[in-house]
């Protein structure tokens, strides 16, 4: 296992304890390695500075302006880039490492990059990338999308899903 993914890991089990000693349930599921800019999350319905080494959680969501960008690091090992002018809703996220595993992300503007981690490596259908106008997994170990007005302008290692 890669050192970066195993300082990740020991660094979220603290706060995970620390956070369930001062009385918060919710678990961290990754960390922002880099925020340049303006970028926001809006979490429990708060909206503050997203800042490298803060931590996110499930139904957060990250909003970057124009000239910005942030990346998130997974639990699981997975990176994903937010691009300038990007809206993302972490929608659904379990790593146990079993076959329940399962990440769904929720992108209403702008453009992602993901390097895919655990979860997508080992239960490919079980990682998708939802948009206004259809369902995408990546297919095989990254893929990158870009929304333009109410289409998909650019795509590339992502297949849809097909029902």
């Amino acid at each position: 296992m890669d050192p970066g993914i195993k300082v990740l890991i020991v660094m979220l089990a603290l706060t995970s304890l620390l956070t369930s000693a001062a009385g918060y349930t919710q678990e961290a599921l990754g960390i922002v390695v880099a925020s340049r800019g303006d970028a926001n999350v809006i979490s429990n319905g708060e909206n503050k500075p997203l800042r490298q080494g803060d931590f996110i959680y499930l139904n957060d969501r990250i909003e970057v302006s124009n000239r910005s960008f942030a990346v998130l690091q997974f639990m699981d090992g997975a990176k994903v880039t937010l691009r300038p002018e990007t809206s993302l809703l972490i929608e659904q996220y379990l790593f146990t490492g079993g076959d329940e595993d399962t990440a769904t992300l929720s992108l209403t503007s702008g453009g992602i990059r993901v390097n895919v981690g655990a979860i997508a490596n080992n239960h490919p259908e079980n990682y998708t990338i939802r948009t206004p106008f259809t369902v995408l997994r990546i297919d095989g170990l990254e893929g990158s999308l870009t929304l333009c007005d109410n289409s998909l302008c650019d795509q590339q290692g992502l297949v849809e899903v097909k029902d």
